[in-house]
């Protein structure tokens, strides 16, 4: 049953809020930068096993600002006022905290369903009559290998299991071949049930995306929308939503009665394929904190605790900014993934770098192995009022940060100037005024 929505005089003050947040260590940075505005910030992380460690329950320790706990029922979700959801994966328990506890939540809800099953994600879209690539459902690993051997330049991808296997292109089967072999030894039995999503690859055409959040249907009259040269880099710019790329806003403007029914008051970010027939492909749905870009929302926007404490009540405000342009860079290093990473920022810097994982002892901050194969343990941010100067901006705040191994993705931003072309000789000049 729908609830009344409250106006912002009868709230909190967001100075007064108490927030508890649930996040499976990729958005630490995020209960840091709200803790900036909110009274208290509670941070939880999901450790719990038959044989638990310390690396995940202790991420956060050190952070002056938040306070870490180690369930998520207690007097500390007692005291809050509000639970901030940045990732999926517990959209049963968001809906339980609004209609069995009447807390305010953020959170895609229920709504998670349409990352985590890109099949049915599919389904949905040709239902709102959206444009579909050529997709395929292959059961077991066998079938793959046949599929893979007879149909070149595809993508493969999994439902729900992210650290099973990240998405990959297959551009020939002798050429993925060992990545199969190893998926497969990894497998063992369940490489008869694992089930694939191939996607066709949609050639000739460029990655565009709108980066923000929705409430109960509705977005922000302004917002975000950029470039990502995937794992590596974003470019964005805040626009009036109105003037964002037309494919995108169709996707958006479709969806919106599916977000209400979810109840859907927090973060989405779409990958959309765009060529010159100027049709938008969604490609992914985002039902969380994308990453890239919702580190830089931390820095760009000056009101975005504002944001999620009146969106998760149903109130939908502007983000604001005094910036236009903004730049975010992935920190990368392969030897975090499996060693403790000791990371050494400069302080004048410290609010552009925002790490993943991370935990601060005897006064130096570390990241904790994961053991996901990814080598991505953060980000840095730059902002702008030309998209050179934050591209400048973040690239610069990089080259001080050190670790072992540690890499920025420079390059990242000449793909991304590339990007933009492309879209300009299309007829889509998304970046211009």
């Amino acid at each position: 049953m729908a609830t009344e929505i409250p106006t912002i005089d009868q709230l909190k003050d967001p100075s007064e809020v108490t927030c508890f947040v649930y996040d499976n260590g990729l958005f630490l940075s995020q209960a840091i930068k709200l803790a900036e505005t909110y009274k208290k910030v509670y941070y939880y992380c999901p450790h719990e096993s038959a044989f638990p460690t310390m690396n995940l329950s202790y991420i956060g320790y050190g952070y002056d600002d938040i306070e870490i706990v180690h369930s998520v029922f207690g007097p500390h979700m007692d005291e809050c006022d509000l639970v901030y959801f940045p990732d999926v994966y517990a959209g049963e328990l968001q809906e339980h905290l609004v209609s069995d506890c009447g807390k305010a939540v953020w959170g895609a809800r229920l709504g998670d369903c349409m990352e985590l099953q890109r099949d049915g994600m599919k389904e949905i879209m040709k239902t709102l009559d959206l444009p579909v690539g050529k997709w395929w459902k292959i059961k077991g690993m066998e079938n793959l290998r046949a599929f893979l051997k007879d149909n070149p330049d595809v993508f493969v991808k999994i439902n729900k299991w992210r650290g099973v296997m990240e998405t990959f292109h297959s551009y020939n089967y002798e050429y993925i071949e060992p990545k199969l072999d190893e998926l497969e030894y990894k497998l063992g039995p369940l490489k008869y049930v694992l089930e694939f999503i191939i996607e066709a690859n949609l050639k000739d055409k460029v990655e565009w995306g709108s980066d923000g959040w929705v409430i109960d249907g509705e977005y922000p009259s302004k917002q975000i929308s950029g470039i990502e040269v995937k794992d590596k880099a974003y470019i964005g710019v805040f626009k009036d939503v109105k003037d964002i790329p037309a494919p995108l806003l169709e996707f958006n403007n479709r969806m919106k009665p599916v977000y209400k029914a979810y109840g859907w008051r927090g973060y989405v970010s779409t990958e959309i394929r765009i060529g010159d027939d100027h049709k938008g492909y969604q490609i992914d749905l985002c039902a969380r904190a994308g990453s890239p870009p919702s580190e830089l929302y931390q820095n760009f926007y000056t009101n975005l605790a504002d944001c999620v404490w009146y969106g998760a009540n149903g109130i939908i405000i502007d983000p604001t900014t005094d910036y236009k342009y903004g730049c975010e860079v992935l920190i990368h290093s392969t030897w975090a993934d499996k060693n403790w990473m000791p990371v050494l920022i400069p302080e004048d810097i410290r609010g552009k770098v925002k790490l993943r994982n991370s935990m601060k002892i005897e006064g130096i901050e570390y990241c904790a192995p994961q053991s996901t194969g990814l080598p991505e343990i953060g980000a840095v941010v730059g902002l702008g009022d030309t998209m050179e100067d934050a591209i400048k901006d973040a690239i610069e705040t990089g080259q001080r940060i050190k670790g072992h191994y540690i890499e920025i993705p420079e390059s990242a931003a000449d793909e991304a100037r590339e990007e933009i072309k492309k879209l300009k000789e299309a007829g889509l000049d998304a970046f211009g005024d």
